[in-house]
């Protein structure tokens, strides 16, 4: 038996040399995929918290806003004392209050309800062209809600406002027809009765009262319906 050892693979280190050399290509190939990697995971790590974080402070300052606005709408008008000399003040007060959080605040919840109240306070001031945009853009916004449904109604009443009867009656027949369990029903039949005399046609105005007045006799709407009916037979 020979005393000389076996030698060792002379291509090992070789090709462990190679193996290295192909992973340092590679790696240098590769190494702004890499880093570019790295980069997105850092600022998805910092940028998901940092967003969540200003949309909660977004929607908080939104809610402050909208609070002051609903003060404005219920502040008391006093010519001497204030703090609105007129109701025509307030209004407006209240309408650019609402508007700044659908402009500055539109990706939060709050400015969905906002877009409600634009519409409300331009209603009131008898904008009403502008009023029945806001109301189509908020019944969009807020669909599936109640507001959503006060939206609709509030489209009605801007085309009476402007006189448009026989628009407002396909209007209000289209919601009747399209949401007979709304809480609004009885409402706007009676007010869709007060649209077909102003439209002359005073047959459907009182068959419409009676079946308001017969489906809730004690109710808000069905005693208005009746006192309505008294009121066309006297």
């Amino acid at each position: 038996m020979s005393n000389t050892p076996h030698s060792a693979n002379p291509h090992m280190p070789e090709a462990k040399t190679n193996a290295l050399q192909a992973a340092l290509d590679w790696a240098k190939a590769h190494q702004e995929m890499m880093a570019i990697s790295v980069i997105g995971v850092i600022l998805l790590a910092i940028g998901v918290p940092f967003y969540l974080n200003s949309q909660g402070k977004n929607e908080r300052e939104a809610q402050d806003i909208f609070t002051r606005g609903q003060y404005y709408l219920r502040a008391q008008v006093d010519p001497v004392k204030g703090p609105f000399k007129s109701a025509n003040d307030k209004n407006e007060q209240a309408l650019k209050t609402f508007q700044l959080i659908v402009s500055d605040y539109s990706g939060t919840s709050t400015a969905k309800i906002a877009r409600f109240y634009v519409a409300k306070c331009q209603y009131v001031l008898q904008q009403f062209s502008v009023a029945y945009a806001s109301f189509d853009s908020a019944g969009s916004a807020l669909r599936g809600t109640p507001l959503a449904d006060q939206a609709y109604f509030g489209r009605i009443l801007c085309m009476e406002g402007q006189s448009q009867w026989p628009g407002a009656i396909t209007l209000a027949e289209s919601f009747l027809k399209e949401k007979p369990d709304s809480f609004l029903v009885p409402e706007i039949q009676v007010n869709l009765s007060e649209l077909y005399l102003r439209n002359k046609e005073k047959e459907k105005a009182l068959d419409l009262l009676k079946k308001v007045a017969q489906a809730d006799p004690t109710g808000e709407w069905g005693r208005e319906a009746s006192r309505r009916l008294a009121g066309m037979k006297s």
